[in-house]
């Protein structure tokens, strides 16, 4: 587990310069719709400090609902935006996160 503790201003910046370079990034729907997924997964991060994404997901999909607003993207869509924030709090590097590097052996 990280010591890293969300930032909002540093998150926010974070993902609005790598948004694109996301797997799971849309044309259509740029970093804006996703905004709402990056920051359930940092308040969702502090919230829930030390549990597996996995075990947590329920909560953050109910949180993300409660508060996506304008965003026009369904849970569905926006889970992994979500799930990379988290990834990126809790400093998981998966072999699919390009801005993260690569790890050897994979």
């Amino acid at each position: 587990m990280s010591d890293q503790q969300p930032n909002p201003a540093q998150d926010d910046k974070f993902w609005r310069e790598h948004h694109e370079a996301q797997p799971y990034a849309k044309g259509e729907h740029g970093y804006e719709h996703y905004a709402p997924a990056y920051k359930t997964a940092a308040e969702g991060y502090t919230k829930h400090e030390g549990r597996p994404y996995a075990e947590i997901e329920d909560d953050l999909a109910l949180d993300y609902e409660k508060h996506r607003a304008g965003s026009a993207l369904p849970w569905d869509e926006a889970r992994h935006a979500t799930k990379a924030a988290w990834e990126k709090l809790s400093q998981t590097v998966t072999p699919r996160d390009p801005t993260r590097g690569i790890r050897s052996g994979i």
